[in-house]
């Protein structure tokens, strides 16, 4: 009985004290605002380096970067959040996404994520020779996600614990070098699927003609075969290719860019929802607010009046 008690007594220790790191490690992110970054360091010359983000205002907030030539970099969500993700290979339209999504870019990728509200979540930069053995890493080269894994969620907070106290340093590093497996495993699940789209996937170049030409036009009427003229393609592969690239039809894409530009407008100059849903590209008002709150969750109006409380107006 005795030996039960010490033991109940020891994991209310451990708890305690790992709860008592976690706070002291979230209250220094809350006050900074900014990336941590924390080597943590792994077996062999590499390291994988961890930080975490946590960003505590209801007003939004968008965090861009690139990553590094030499790395993958993940993003997991430690808490729900309501966020947009766009990246070179992938976009995600705002939406509410649960604790454990996570998004892994490849070397050299662009990533912009922009949060509604308050959200908090962990960055870990992984060399790419941890990533890929050596003899497969000069080919083998893509993103993941978004996608949601509750196992790396559950490491993630464990590391959170366990940094706090440099007397459990070497087992954040063994946790590290969990995280790190489960990739590995997430990504060779996912090599199959992204080696068949990538033969099929829309190049890069032809991707920014495309944005380049919605963005110039707007406020016109854009077709199928206007995009797919802007890309140089025909109107049946650019929208095959197109897909694969980004998760969308052309068209929803489309709606996206529109939202995204009506969200500026109100956002910078007082003007009637009449004239923003115009220069989107809208006929009628009616039409432009039945679209937003279907991409969105609310009407323009809602919108608008959620950003000017936010702003103190």
């Amino acid at each position: 009985m005795s030996a039960v008690i010490k033991t109940r007594s020891l994991n209310k220790d451990l708890a305690a004290k790992a709860q008592s790191a976690t706070r002291s490690l979230l209250a220094r992110c809350a006050a900074d605002n900014r990336w941590l970054e924390t080597a943590l360091p792994v077996n062999g010359p590499a390291r994988a380096k961890a930080a975490v983000w946590a960003h505590d205002e209801a007003a939004p907030t968008t965090w861009e970067a690139t990553t590094p030539a030499g790395a993958y970099a993940v993003l997991l969500l430690l808490d729900e959040a309501r966020l947009s993700l766009r990246s070179d290979d992938h976009a995600l339209e705002e939406r509410t996404c649960h604790a454990g999504s996570y998004y892994v870019s490849r070397p050299g990728e662009t990533v912009t994520v922009h949060t509604a509200g308050p959200c908090r979540a962990l960055h870990v930069a992984v060399p790419v020779q941890l990533f890929w053995a050596s003899d497969d890493a000069s080919h083998a080269c893509f993103s993941m996600g978004p996608a949601h894994d509750a196992l790396l969620l559950q490491l993630a907070r464990t590391l959170l614990e366990m940094h706090g106290d440099c007397r459990e340093h070497a087992l954040a590093a063994q946790i590290m070098e969990l995280f790190v497996d489960r990739l590995r495993h997430l990504r060779a699940a996912a090599a199959p699927r992204a080696c068949a789209t990538r033969k099929t996937v829309l190049p890069q170049w032809r991707m920014q003609r495309v944005d380049d030409y919605v963005k110039e036009h707007l406020a016109d009427h854009i077709t199928l075969n206007d995009m797919a003229a802007a890309a140089g393609l025909s109107p049946m592969h650019f929208a095959a290719q197109f897909r694969a690239a980004t998760g969308y039809r052309p068209h929803h894409y489309l709606l996206l860019c529109r939202m995204e530009h009506a969200k500026q407008l109100m956002a910078e100059m007082p003007r009637s929802m009449l004239d923003i849903a115009l220069d989107v590209g809208f006929h009628t008002q009616a039409h432009f607010t039945t679209v937003f709150k279907r991409l969105t969750g609310k009407t323009p109006s809602q919108w608008r009046g959620d950003l000017l409380q936010a702003q103190g107006v």
